[in-house]
């Protein structure tokens, strides 16, 4: 796959970018047409529509009469909820505002504008991570797709019926043949029937039975994707630059809403936080738990001082019934040794990998108190005492927790490391 040579960290060098992309397309200086363009919060998001994404691949969705069942009370539904007037009330207009409006489909979203796209990538990031912007040549595509190197909009008023033919298979009617649905993604254009349809200059492809069908193409030899990274640590930097100039949430969400988000961004200070502040603490081989870690102050740290601040808060509750047991019992471990028990509810981080400070706080030694204490309610976690530099951080557990219960609580170590 093309590469373009640089990751921009201004508008100026993403636009550079983008030259070379349509250079890269063969689209000429003066040519009306050109790529198409969408952003992604993320750079290693993949390029898989929602309903493939969230509900299964293509097998479930047939078996399931997914899509269909989706798009019946959809159009069931819509007319009564929405002011907007279909042209010709054709599915295609339906299933444009399916997506348009956050329903599970097939269709990915692509603008004709790279600034849209490059604000799309960047808007939702606070430099945490790299975004991108992919870039698509549609007629490529469908070259491949349809044998025709076109772009054809399927509701447009006066398309001749072959042409609306090569691209129905994509949309078969609901309960027929979804049997029949091509292998691969098509590019079409959409009758705009809503204003931010038209604001965000938008386009789609529709994804064939395939989950990663777009992620194939990048990989060919002549590939009609691009991507262009944009680095985490210029995000923010990006998405101001692109305020400036007038690309906000108004421009991509004409109405009372994008106009109450671009009043509460403008405002806001996008100066973060030093990692280091609210930082008391840090993870060492424990004094107590031998072979184990434990929670160290480093530094002092007065007496109802709030510890852990700016940690996850984000707790996952299960039913024991549905924690791993039998040769799994190294996994059921995890649950014993670091979930908050109640009852026969374990409360867990959503994953075991984002295991924070507060989690591996250990229990004093026998006879002795603890200097840390928990809110039942809320699971924050106060200093008991003034605590030292350097001492290790303890907390009971049955202030907040129960014992894990049957043959798992005979096989636990006495003392565990758990939030």
């Amino acid at each position: 796959m093309f590469k373009v040579q640089s990751r921009p960290e201004n508008v100026s060098e993403f636009l550079t970018c983008v030259r070379e992309v349509r250079e890269h397309f063969k689209f000429q200086k003066d040519d009306p047409f050109g790529p198409w363009f969408r952003g992604h919060q993320r750079a290693y998001w993949l390029l898989c529509p929602k309903l493939y994404r969230e509900y299964g691949g293509y097998a479930k969705i047939k078996r399931d009469h997914l899509e269909d069942e989706i798009r019946e009370e959809f159009v069931v539904r819509a007319p009564a909820l929405s002011e907007i007037f279909l042209v010709g009330k054709d599915e295609w207009e339906y299933y444009f505002l399916m997506q348009h409006f956050g329903a599970p489909t097939r269709l990915l979203d692509w603008t004709e504008s790279a600034l849209i796209a490059l604000y799309f990538a960047v808007r939702d990031n606070p430099g945490f991570y790299d975004s991108a912007v992919w870039s698509l040549d549609p007629y490529l595509l469908n070259d491949r797709a349809i044998g025709k190197d076109e772009v054809i909009p399927p509701t447009a008023i006066g398309l001749h019926k072959d042409d609306k033919s090569l691209v129905d298979p994509w949309l078969p009617p609901r309960f027929k043949n979804l049997a029949g649905l091509p292998e691969m993604p098509v590019a079409v254009y959409p009758t705009h029937v809503a204003r931010r349809i038209s604001t965000q200059r938008s386009c789609f492809t529709v994804h064939g039975k395939q989950s990663n069908g777009l992620d194939k193409l990048t990989k060919m030899a002549k590939s009609c994707l691009v991507k262009i990274v944009i680095p985490s640590f210029s995000a923010t930097a990006i998405r101001r630059e692109l305020e400036a100039s007038g690309i906000d949430e108004t421009t991509i969400y004409p109405d009372l809403g994008g106009l109450s988000r671009t009043l509460a961004v403008k405002w806001r200070s996008d100066t973060l936080k030093p990692p280091h502040e609210g930082v008391y603490t840090r993870l060492r081989p424990s004094k107590i738990h031998k072979g184990g870690v434990g929670v160290f102050a480093t530094v002092p740290i007065k007496k109802g001082t709030p510890l852990f601040s700016r940690e996850n808060e984000e707790m996952l509750w299960l039913e024991e019934v549905s924690l791993p047991a039998g040769d799994r019992s190294e996994i059921r471990t995890l649950y014993d040794d670091f979930a908050v028990i109640r009852g026969k509810r374990y409360g867990c981080p959503p994953t075991f990998n984002r295991l924070t400070m507060a989690w591996y706080l250990n229990e004093p030694k026998r006879g002795e108190k603890p200097n840390v204490v928990c809110d039942p309610e809320s699971y924050d976690f106060f200093a008991l005492a003034n605590i030292k530099a350097g001492d290790e951080l303890t907390v009971n557990y049955s202030d907040y927790s129960d014992e894990p219960s049957g043959e798992v609580k005979k096989a636990i170590r006495p003392v565990r490391t758990r939030r």
